[in-house]
C-alpha cells in the first residue's frame, strides 16, 4: 500500500502536449482542417457536425459546447436514453465510437517524443516526474498514481526510467511495482469481445515492434506514437479472438455501469490507495463541479487509520476557484494539512524533490 499518492490530471499532459479539456475541440478541430485526422477523418466530421445541432439542448439547459468531456457526456447521456436533438436514435452509438476516435487521434497527434541518437525520449516533465518515483521508491517511500489521463506519455516515461507499472487491472497485487490507476481507461487498452477484460498492450511490446529508421536522429527531432490507432494491428488476442480494435476510453461521468465488470478492480485499487496515504498531491487536475464520481472515490476511499501529512494541491489557477473546490472536498482532519500552490506539474516536481530531499 502507498505512502504517497499522486492525483494527476490533463494539466499534467499537457506539458508533453496534450490540449487540456478546453482547448481540446479547437486542437481537433486544426487537425481535421489540416488533413492530419487520416483515417479518422469521417469520424472527426460526424462529432463536429453532431455538435453543431447540439444548441437545440443549449437553448434550455446550460451545456458546454467547448468543451470536450460536455460533449462526450452528453453523447453518452443520449445513448443512454436512445434521444439526442436532430439526431437519429441510430446514429448515437456511431457517434460515441466517433468521439472516442477523434479523442485518440488528436491526442497521439499532439503528444510528442524527442528522438536523439536513435533513442526515443520521454518527454521533460513526465521524465522528470518519473525519476522522481524512482528516487522516493529508491529512500523507501511507497508510491502510486491515480491519473484521469487517457495518454501513455508517463506510461512511456517510466518504462523509460526501467520503473514497472501496474495498471491494477486485476484483484492480484504485483511486488516492487508502481501502481498506475488510470480512472477513465487507456489509449493502450483493448477489450475481450467474449469475456468484457480489458488487454493493454503494453509500451515495452509496442516499442518492440517500431522501424528502428523511425528512431534515426537524421530523419526526425520527434516522433508521434500511434498505439490507439494502431490496436487493430497488435495481435493482441484473448478468448481466442482478436482484441476490440478501439481503446477503452471511459466517458466523464456520474454513471459508469456499463465500465464497471472491466474497471471496477481499478476504481477499487484507487480508493485502497488512497485509505492508506499519509501523503496526497494534485497536479493538473481542477475537480470539476459535475465530477460527482471522484468527489465520491476521495470520500469513501480516504476513510482509513492513515493520517494524513500533506495534503498539495499544484494549479497555475490564481482565481481561488481551484483551491475553493478542494477546501471544500476536504474534511478537517485535512484541512491543517492542506496547501494550495499556484504552480504547474514541472514545479510540483521540483516541490516534492526538494520537500523529501531526494
Amino acid at each position: 500500500m502507498s505512502e504517497i499518492v499522486f492525483i494527476l490530471g490533463a494539466g499534467a499532459s499537457k506539458e508533453a502536449g496534450a490540449p487540456v479539456i478546453a482547448d481540446f475541440l479547437d486542437k481537433a478541430e486544426e487537425l481535421l482542417k489540416s488533413g492530419k485526422s487520416d483515417k479518422y477523418k469521417e469520424d472527426f466530421e460526424r462529432v463536429f457536425d453532431a455538435r453543431s445541432k447540439l444548441p437545440a439542448v443549449h437553448s434550455k439547459a446550460q451545456l458546454d459546447l467547448d468543451n470536450i468531456e460536455s460533449i462526450f457526456a452528453t453523447l453518452e447521456m443520449g445513448r443512454l436514453v436512445n434521444r439526442l436533438p436532430n439526431i437519429e436514435s441510430a446514429s448515437i452509438k456511431p457517434l460515441l465510437v466517433s468521439i472516442r476516435r477523434l479523442i485518440v487521434k488528436t491526442l497521439e497527434q499532439t503528444i510528442s517524443y524527442p528522438v536523439r541518437g536513435r533513442r526515443l525520449l520521454p518527454g521533460n516533465s513526465y521524465h522528470q516526474f518519473a525519476s522522481l518515483i524512482k528516487d522516493l521508491v529508491a529512500k523507501g517511500h511507497a508510491c502510486s498514481i491515480i491519473t484521469f489521463n487517457y495518454d501513455y506519455a508517463l506510461d512511456y516515461a517510466l518504462n523509460f526510467n526501467g520503473i514497472a507499472a501496474d495498471y491494477c487491472l486485476s484483484e492480484t497485487k504485483k511486488e516492487g511495482v508502481i501502481p498506475l490507476i488510470k480512472l477513465h481507461g487507456s489509449l493502450n487498452w483493448a477489450r475481450c469481445p467474449k469475456c468484457g477484460d480489458i488487454i493493454p498492450w503494453y509500451i515495452k511490446d509496442y516499442m518492440a515492434r517500431i522501424n528502428p529508421m523511425v528512431l534515426d536522429e537524421t530523419i526526425n527531432e520527434y516522433v508521434y506514437l500511434g498505439i490507439g490507432a494502431q490496436l487493430h494491428k497488435s495481435g493482441i488476442k484473448h478468448c481466442g479472438t482478436d482484441v476490440e480494435p478501439d481503446p477503452v476510453i471511459v466517458p466523464p461521468t456520474w454513471d459508469k455501469t456499463e465500465y464497471h465488470q472491466a474497471l471496477s478492480e481499478v476504481w477499487g485499487r484507487a480508493a485502497s490507495e488512497l485509505s492508506t496515504a499519509t501523503n496526497i498531491f494534485v497536479s493538473g487536475y481542477s475537480l470539476s463541479e459535475t465530477d460527482l464520481f471522484f468527489r465520491y472515490l476521495f470520500a469513501l476511499g480516504s476513510v482509513g487509520q492513515a493520517l494524513i501529512k500533506r495534503f498539495w494541491v499544484f494549479d497555475p489557477d490564481m482565481s481561488n476557484v481551484v483551491n475553493e473546490r478542494f477546501r471544500n472536498l476536504i474534511g478537517p482532519q485535512i484541512k491543517a494539512r492542506y496547501l494550495y500552490v499556484v504552480n504547474n506539474f514541472s514545479g510540483m516536481v521540483q516541490s516534492i524533490r526538494q520537500e523529501f530531499q531526494t
